[in-house]
C-alpha cells in the first residue's frame, strides 16, 4: 500500500495564516466602533438621538457674570495670648484656678509660700529698729564729742594768746594743742560712726523694700481679663522666675489665615471680609488688623490677623481657639457656563446633560462640572453657551 506524505511547508504555515487574520478582524472590529461613536459635530459629545417627552422642561445654558472669591484658611486665634510665671522662686501653696475658667482683671490666680519671706521681713525690720537706736546714740556722742571740741578750741586758743604774750610755758601750748587734737578725732569717730550707720539704715530699708515687693508677688493675679487656656502647675510644685505656669487667652478672638503671595495685593489694610467656621455652622465679618510683611518660604503665602467685627456681626462668643476658619478673598468677576443642578445626570462617576435638537430629540453629553454658584453647576468642559437642556434627563433613553 502506497503511503501519502503533505508538503512539511504547508503545515507549518497554515497557523501562521490564521493568527494574522484573527488580527486583522479585530483591528476592524475596533476601527468601526470607534467611528461609530465618534460625534459628526466636534461640539457635541454624543450622536444617539432620543426622543423629547410631550412638554419637556427645558432650559438654556448661558455664560453668566459671576463674582469669583478664592477661601483663605487658617484658625480663630486669641488677640492676646499671655505667659502666667513668677518672678520669685517660692513653692505653690494654692492654684485658685482651672482651665477653662474666665476670670477677671486683677482676680488673684495662685498663691505661694510667704513664709520665708515674711520671716525675712520681719528680721530686716528688727535690724532697722537696732540700727535707728545705735544711731540715736552715735548723735548723742557727737553733740558731746563736739561740745569737747568746742571747748579744747577755746582753750588752745587762750593758750596760744598766753605764750604770745609770755605769760603761758611752751608745753601748755603743746597740751592745749594735743587736747584739741584728741577732741577732733573723737568727733570725727563720731561722725565717722553716723555716717556708717546711715548707710546700713539705707540698705536695711532697700531690702525692707525689695521684701515687701517679694512678698506682694506671692500673690499671682491676672494683668487681664480672659480665659485659663492651660494649667501647668499644682500646688507643692516649687515655681521658678520664667517658668510657664497659666496660660490665658483674651476675651477677644482674632482670625489668622494664610495669603497666597500672588492674591497679596488683593488684600489690604481696614478691609471687611466674610469669614466663616464650619464647626459653628456660622458665617460672619472680620477686619484685616494686621498683615505681615515677611512671608513663609515654605508655603510662599503671607500672614493676616483679622479683628472680628461686632458691630456688623451676629453674637460670636462661641469662637474658640484653634477652630477652623474659612474667608473669602474676592477676585475679579469672570464669565461662566451656569447651569441648574437639576440639569445634570449623574451615572456613577460620570455627569451628563441632555442636550435638546430642533427635531424634539436629544442627545447625552458627558461634561465636566467646576464650582457650584447657589444650586447653579459652573461646565468647565463639555458645554459653550447657548445649548438648550432638559431638565431631569433620565438615563434610560
Amino acid at each position: 500500500m502506497q503511503e501519502y506524505h503533505l508538503p512539511m511547508p504547508l503545515i507549518l504555515h497554515r497557523p501562521l495564516l490564521v493568527l494574522p487574520a484573527i488580527l486583522l478582524l479585530l483591528l476592524l472590529g475596533i476601527t468601526w466602533l470607534l467611528f461609530q461613536d465618534a460625534p459628526s459635530d466636534p461640539a457635541r459629545s454624543a450622536v444617539r438621538y432620543s426622543l423629547l417627552p410631550p412638554e419637556p422642561e427645558t432650559i438654556v445654558a448661558l455664560r453668566s457674570t459671576v463674582p469669583a472669591w478664592i477661601e483663605l484658611v487658617g484658625e480663630v486665634r486669641p488677640r492676646s495670648e499671655i505667659v502666667v510665671s513668677t518672678q520669685i522662686q517660692a513653692k505653690v501653696d494654692q492654684v485658685l484656678v482651672r482651665t477653662g475658667d474666665h476670670i477677671e482683671s486683677g482676680a488673684p490666680l495662685m498663691q505661694l509660700d510667704d513664709r520665708e519671706f515674711q520671716a525675712r521681713l520681719a528680721q530686716s525690720r528688727h535690724d532697722l529698729d537696732a540700727l535707728n537706736a545705735a544711731l540715736l546714740r552715735a548723735h548723742n556722742i557727737q553733740e558731746r564729742t563736739q561740745a569737747e571740741l568746742d571747748l579744747a578750741q577755746a582753750e588752745f586758743s587762750r593758750v596760744k594768746a598766753l605764750h604770745a604774750q609770755g605769760a603761758a610755758a611752751a608745753s601748755e601750748l603743746d597740751q592745749g594743742r594735743a587736747g584739741l587734737l584728741a577732741a577732733r578725732a573723737e568727733h570725727g569717730q563720731a561722725e565717722q560712726s553716723i555716717q556708717e550707720l546711715r548707710a546700713g539704715r539705707m540698705g536695711l530699708r532697700q531690702r525692707i523694700e525689695e521684701l515687701s515687693v517679694a512678698l506682694g508677688h506671692t500673690v499671682v493675679t491676672a494683668s487681664e481679663s480672659g480665659i485659663i487656656a492651660r494649667r501647668s502647675v499644682e500646688p507643692g510644685n516649687v515655681a521658678h522666675p520664667g517658668q510657664t505656669l497659666l496660660l490665658l487667652h483674651s476675651l477677644e478672638p482674632r482670625l489668622e489665615v494664610h495669603v497666597p503671595e500672588r492674591y497679596l495685593d488683593r488684600i489690604a489694610m481696614g478691609q471687611t471680609l466674610e469669614a466663616r467656621v464650619d464647626a459653628l455652622d456660622s458665617m460672619f465679618l472680620a477686619r484685616v488688623d494686621e498683615l505681615e510683611p515677611a512671608g513663609s518660604p515654605d508655603s510662599r503665602s503671607f500672614l493676616a490677623k483679622l479683628e472680628v467685627a461686632p458691630e456688623l456681626s451676629r453674637d460670636t462668643s462661641a469662637l474658640r481657639s484653634g477652630m477652623f476658619v474659612r474667608v473669602r478673598l474676592s477676585l475679579p468677576s469672570e464669565q461662566y457656563v451656569l447651569i441648574p443642578e437639576d440639569a445634570v445626570l449623574r451615572v456613577g462617576q460620570l455627569a451628563m446633560v441632555a442636550v435638546v435638537r430642533e427635531e424634539a430629540t436629544y442627545a447625552l453629553r458627558h461634561v465636566r462640572l467646576g464650582r457650584t454658584f447657589d444650586h447653579q453647576v459652573e461646565v468647565l468642559s463639555g458645554l459653550q453657551g447657548g445649548e438648550h437642556l432638559w431638565l431631569h434627563p433620565t438615563p434610560t433613553q
